[in-house]
């Protein structure tokens, strides 16, 4: 094999000449140009120069000059103190003003008013702060003379005239009626012979109902203030209030509770109430909590006995109320003692009650139980047919007042259960209804197409809840799949995921495990091979937009695209959405500048990207462009600025807007994007208005920073 060693030298080295590179395991030519593109040139400056960016945008270096009062020193950037010539001249030093100093820490700004911290105030002097040196008086003056005497009395002066006599108390007349009285209206009354005035709020201020007299005990013809249509006061008896309570009394009812869980009787809740027991249950008592006169009825509405727990006591020594029965019970306190009674008597007919039954699943087997009451069976029978057919319990286990016995499995259905007395089959109980479901399994809604090796999350329900279930992929709807995944069940609900590993028609498949027959197939579903083609013109204009186009399979799945200058490395941000057309895709990107760009392609689902050839991209024609001037005043920070201009000549190209209170540096932030209208010879924007009061300059210029124009006007932000 030839080495590079054993190759002629070449005499000059041209920027078309090509050199070999391996590019994904393949070797490729590459000119000499195309290497050393991205490589900083050579920079040649004269001896003395700075070099910098002082253009808009990213760039190469530009020589800086250097300013007044900067100079080169031993190639060293010094300050001379030429630029301090320039500095215009103050006539007085002001508090608010600030002196260069040269302190021990280096250069420093220093107030004027520190200058004060230099002098302090001898014995009898002060300096306010503006500077002001004032004497202070009590510092110089000698100390207080003695007090002279007091000078002699004046004479008294003559008294004054006697006034016109009053008018004295006015009986009552027109001109004098009031029709209310308020707490500070004065009240005239004779005090030690002389008329005096109190304020009417005084009168009954000071009185309590302690100051009043005991009354005797209540009687009919006893009198209380009422107010009747308005705030004027009248008297009532108390025989007339009675009569009015007689009135309202047949119209009371009293209230109903119902009881579902055990309970404490409590004279808050349950007194002078009717109790409702819906569900066998156990009843106590506090009678702190109910107290002597507490009376309340129960009745058993339930399918088993209400049982008369601590605190209750029975005239009987019977301590259960059967279903359909009732009872009083009452809180009594005697020399004996305090209790809640209750006469303890039940009905004397047998009775036989069924506990609630809960659904059991189809064909599984479940226990009934129940309480008797006088009776004393000694087998039993059961009908789930509403009586048409019974059939005897197998080994029921039955005691003094309880029995239970288990039911074969029940068809998918609505029932009630019937036991009666094997030996007297009159004496029968009815439970409640339930509904036994058939098995079942279905299946959520799947996407008609998937991507191959991709994972498919299916779910599902599932009845008798918490059944197993196992999910797999068929290519047939009718034949079972070779292999099954065990699903997650929760109650009711599965879910699941399967994987397709090769393209073309599947379905899926859900079954319960112990019962293979109760299953469910999907529709059919399309597997397909994901791909993603996009491409672009081969060359464009900086400024203009770049028509993109391309595919995707699966054809609904979403597809961002990019502008790059690289061909090897996806972008990481700042994606556009294409617009996808039952696959096909369509999209606009527009490069800011020129150079060589490749468009990228992104399929967010399936995780593929592609990558166009390359774009060659001019520079855009210059351009020249005009400011309108919008006139009027505006707020800060409310609402936006219409702002337009001529874009000379006419092209669709990228335009950027900004305010700044600067007509001469350009900004370098604020920049929104404008739009291009009017066949593209107008520019215009919405801006928005500056947070801060001021007056602006508008700067316009294309995205990429260049052909910069500036206002010769401002706009006033108040």
């Amino acid at each position: 094999m030839t080495t590079i060693a054993q190759l002629p030298a070449a005499s000059s080295v041209g920027a078309g000449d090509l050199l070999p590179i391996s590019q994904a395991g393949l070797v490729y030519s590459a000119t000499v140009s195309q290497i050393t593109a991205g490589l900083q040139p050579a920079i040649n400056v004269p001896s003395g120069s700075l070099l910098g960016r002082a253009s808009i945008g990213a760039g190469g270096p530009e020589a800086v000059g250097v300013g007044t009062g900067l100079a080169m020193s031993s190639g060293t950037l010094v300050a001379n103190g030429a630029d301090h010539a320039g500095f215009p001249a103050q006539t007085a030093l002001s508090v608010s003003d600030d002196i260069v100093i040269n302190a021990a820490a280096g250069l420093g700004l220093l107030p004027v008013t520190a200058l004060r911290d230099l002098f302090a105030a001898g014995s009898g002097i002060s300096i306010d702060a503006n500077g002001v040196i004032a004497v202070t008086v009590s510092a110089v003056a000698g100390p207080a003379g003695p007090q002279g005497p007091a000078g002699p009395q004046g004479v008294v002066g003559p008294a004054g005239p006697v006034g016109q006599a009053g008018t004295g108390l006015l009986g009552p007349a027109v001109d004098t009626a009031t029709s209310s009285v308020g707490a500070s209206d004065y009240v005239p009354l004779w005090q030690n012979g002389a008329l005096a005035w109190i304020p009417f709020g005084q009168l009954l201020a000071g009185q309590t109902i302690d100051e009043l007299p005991a009354a005797a005990p209540v009687a009919d013809s006893d009198e209380l203030l009422v107010a009747q249509g308005g705030n004027a006061l009248s008297v009532q008896t108390f025989g007339t209030v009675w009569n009015y309570v007689q009135d309202k009394l047949p119209s009371f009812q009293q209230g109903v509770v119902e009881l579902t869980a055990n309970t404490v009787l409590d004279s808050t809740a349950h007194n002078n109430r009717v109790l409702v027991a819906s569900a066998p249950m156990t009843l106590t008592a506090n009678f702190e909590n109910a107290g002597p006169g507490f009376v309340c009825t129960l009745i058993n509405l339930s399918a088993g006995a209400v049982t008369m727990g601590t605190g209750i006591s029975s005239g009987s020594g019977g301590a259960a109320l059967p279903p359909g029965a009732s009872t009083t019970l009452m809180g009594i306190s005697y020399s004996g003692g305090s209790l809640v009674w209750w006469s303890g008597l039940i009905p004397n007919a047998p009775t036989i009650t069924i506990g609630t039954i809960t659904a059991p699943a189809a064909g599984a087997s479940f226990v009934i139980g129940g309480g008797i009451f006088n009776d004393a069976p000694a087998a039993l029978d059961y009908s789930s047919d509403g009586g048409t057919t019974w059939t005897a319990a197998t080994s029921p286990v039955i005691s003094n007042n309880a029995y239970s016995f288990t039911m074969p499995g029940l068809a998918a259905g609505t029932y009630s259960i019937r036991v009666r007395d094997h030996g007297n089959a009159a004496v029968v109980g009815i439970s409640n209804s339930f509904t036994v479901l058939a098995p079942s399994v279905t299946l959520n809604a799947v996407p008609s197409v998937v991507t191959l090796n991709k994972a498919l999350n299916v779910s599902g329900a599932v009845v008798p809840a918490g059944s197993a279930i196992q999910i797999g992929l068929s290519t047939s709807a009718t034949v079972a799949p070779p292999i099954w995944l065990t699903a997650t069940v929760n109650n009711d609900v599965w879910s699941g995921t399967v994987t397709p590993s090769a393209t073309g028609t599947i379905y899926v498949w859900a079954q319960q495990t112990n019962a293979p027959s109760v299953n469910v197939v999907s529709a059919a579903i399309s597997v397909v091979q994901a791909s993603l083609t996009v491409s672009a013109p081969a060359t464009g204009t900086a400024g203009q937009a770049l028509a993109v186009t391309g595919s995707v399979v699966p054809a609904a799945d979403a597809v961002n695209i990019q502008l790059s200058t690289s061909n090897s490395m996806a972008p990481t941000g700042a994606w556009t959405v294409a617009t996808n057309s039952s696959g096909s895709i369509t999209g606009s990107l527009t490069p800011s500048a020129a150079g060589t760009y490749y468009v990228w392609a992104q399929d967010t689902a399936s995780g593929l990207t592609a990558v166009s050839s390359a774009v060659t991209v001019g520079a855009g024609a210059a351009v020249t462009y005009g400011i309108n001037n919008p006139g009027g005043s505006y707020t800060h920070g409310s609402g936006t600025i219409g702002l337009n201009g001529s874009v000379s000549p006419a092209q669709a190209i990228a335009t950027q807007v900004a305010l700044s209170t600067s007509g001469t540096v350009v900004p370098t932030s604020g920049w929104q994007a404008a739009s291009i209208i009017d066949s593209n010879a107008l520019w215009a924007v919405y801006y928005t208005t500056p947070a801060t009061a001021g007056s602006y300059y508008v700067w316009v210029q294309t995205t990429a920073g260049a052909d910069t124009a500036v206002s010769s006007f401002t706009i006033s932000v108040t």
